[in-house]
């Protein structure tokens, strides 16, 4: 089975993710700081995350990431409607 680390900043839409998925759920974060935190204690086979979040963003943290040699599968979630922030994620 997969192992899911959802990082989201708001609570309800991070906990409604987690009940979606058909994962083992293993950590959870608020912002992409603790993102990196938890994916570094947890090395998740997929990372469902916000683009746009305090202190760090979901697109800063996938580069971070990715810099640290970490493949995992991403799957970006924004409901911005600037298209830039999704052509940004591509690039990542």
């Amino acid at each position: 089975m997969l192992k899911v680390v959802v990082v989201e900043d708001e609570e309800l839409v991070r906990k409604g993710i987690v009940l979606a998925v058909d994962c083992a759920v293993v950590g959870g974060a608020a912002n992409g700081q603790e993102g990196l935190e938890v994916i570094a204690r947890y090395r998740p086979d997929l990372i469902v995350t916000d683009i746009k979040m305090p202190r760090l963003d979901g697109l800063e943290m996938v580069r971070q990431l990715r810099a640290q040699g970490n493949r995992a599968y991403v799957i970006l979630l924004t409901a911005y409607s600037d298209f830039s922030y999704a052509q940004a994620a591509v690039k990542v």
